[in-house]
């Protein structure tokens, strides 16, 4: 008996192995011998997971022996028209729809089976459909200057009720299941509360300041950080989008104080970690926004570079290790490196340091570089114009032939100019400077501190012309 016991149990066991961990069965009415696709969101990307043939009937079946992982999934019909789908744990479900070219009448006419999840998904995307466009044409009303102010208070009125009507539909899904994906969605589209300025908060007064770091610091509150559904969903990379496109400064030391505090939050879970790190680092190092290498640099060294991102293989290190370095000793705020044998023409060294101005412009040059030959002159009636309130010029050429050296000096009539070389790389300029083309500029103040770099010389006059007049 016991020996059956244990046969039947291995052949039941073996049973349980051979099922579907997701099967998703999918009628299409009005179509037949098709390809149908599984897609699911991640980021602002989408990626196809599994594909159904119809049949005759326009019958197929997403199937598959792994369970899918949990998120906003797309049915893409051959037209390239979709509806879209909560994935949560129960995986096996039918659904029924026809063709259509209208998103909202494909998911009128959906029909679901054994997916209450779905059931009420299909249900709040019909009234988003229609409150928001309902929302729309009462905000166009409420702002047409043709109608008389009585219709557009009017209008006002009604659009504040279909709001408060959308508000306690989203409240009433939130309360009943709080942790369920579609709630997490309505959650997560929610802007963070902004304090009112005048209110008085643990002792302080609010003003502009506190009311716009209390927004910025909690405009991930909405976010569960455990939750690992809303990557694939379009929510988070939206939030991202818009949190260092309208939210955070420009500028590249704000940048790297919300980055740090946002990558603090992800820590609970290395998917969020490694999602909001490669997204940050990724739009930054892209950047051609002058100061913003100084966020790649910190998020290379403090995330990257000392084994914090162990997702990453060793050549891509290895190829970050040799762009820093390049990178690292002359970004915006760091002392320029020195120059200290960098030669004149007559063979004296001239240290980039021994320098006395107000600013000076650092450019790296060649004579038969074709930018310099437009750039170099408009460089020089700059030069011309502000030299006498404090500014200097070093120019370094990056090529060693000193005749043509010379020739282009006197042509160019910049013998004013502190014009150096370094004939044999005693100063490594290329690897200090990230020199790889001509011409660049750098402009230092008077303790050589890098305030603007790789810019134009209309860049450098905007920064200057007030300036150089104090």
């Amino acid at each position: 008996m016991k020996r059956l016991i244990i046969i039947l149990s291995a052949i039941f066991c073996m049973s349980v192995a051979g099922i579907s961990q997701h099967n998703i069965s999918i009628t299409v009415n009005g179509l037949q011998h098709r390809n149908i696709f599984l897609a699911y969101h991640y980021g602002d990307k989408t990626y196809i997971t599994d594909t159904a043939k119809l049949d005759e009937k326009g019958r197929g079946v997403f199937t598959g022996n792994t369970t899918l992982k949990e998120g906003i999934y797309l049915v893409v019909l051959p037209s390239k028209i979709y509806f879209e789908i909560i994935i949560d744990d129960a995986q096996s479900f039918s659904l029924e729809t026809d063709t259509s070219s209208d998103m909202r009448n494909l998911i009128k006419k959906l029909k679901v089976n054994r997916s209450p999840v779905n059931v009420q998904f299909r249900d709040y995307q019909m009234f988003m459909f229609d409150k928001t466009k309902e929302s729309h044409l009462l905000k166009v009303e409420s702002l047409n200057k043709m109608e008389t102010e009585k219709k557009r208070e009017a209008a006002r009125e009604k659009l504040n009720k279909v709001n408060q009507q959308i508000r306690d539909y989203q409240n009433k899904i939130v309360q009943k299941s709080p942790n369920s994906l579609l709630s997490k969605l309505i959650k997560g589209f929610e802007e963070p509360a902004v304090l009112e300025t005048g209110q008085v908060i643990n002792g302080q007064t609010v003003d502009s300041l506190i009311q716009y770091n209390h927004y910025k610091d909690t405009y991930f509150a909405n976010i569960d950080f455990n939750d690992s559904r809303l990557l694939r969903t379009p929510i988070y990379h939206s939030r991202l989008v818009k949190f260092f496109d309208k939210v955070v400064s420009p500028y590249y030391d704000s940048i790297i104080n919300a980055s740090k505090k946002l990558l603090d939050k992800t820590t609970v879970n290395q998917e969020y970690k490694q999602y909001t790190l490669q997204y940050i680092f990724n739009r930054f190092s892209q950047s051609k926004i002058m100061g913003h290498e100084n966020v790649t640099v910190y998020l290379a060294n403090n995330y990257y570079l000392n084994g914090n991102a162990d997702w990453v293989d060793s050549s891509f290190i290895a190829k970050l290790t040799e762009r820093i370095s390049k990178m690292e000793p002359n970004l915006i705020g760091n002392i320029a490196p020195r120059l200290d044998k960098a030669q004149t023409f007559d063979g004296m060294f001239y240290p980039l340091h021994s320098i006395v101005a107000k600013y000076t412009i650092l450019v790296f040059w060649e004579p038969n570089c074709g930018y310099c030959k437009k750039e170099i002159p408009q460089l020089l009636e700059f030069f011309n114009k502000y030299y006498n309130k404090g500014l200097a010029v070093y120019a370094f050429c990056t090529q060693n032939n000193t005749d043509e050296w010379k020739k282009a000096i006197e042509e160019y009539d910049i013998e004013e100019w502190i014009n150096v070389f370094d004939p044999f790389n005693f100063t490594r300029f290329r690897d200090l400077y990230d020199i790889y083309t001509t011409p660049v500029l750098y402009l230092l103040d008077a303790e050589f501190k890098i305030i603007a770099k790789r810019i134009t010389i209309d860049v450098v006059e905007d920064i200057l012309k007030t300036n150089l007049y104090d």
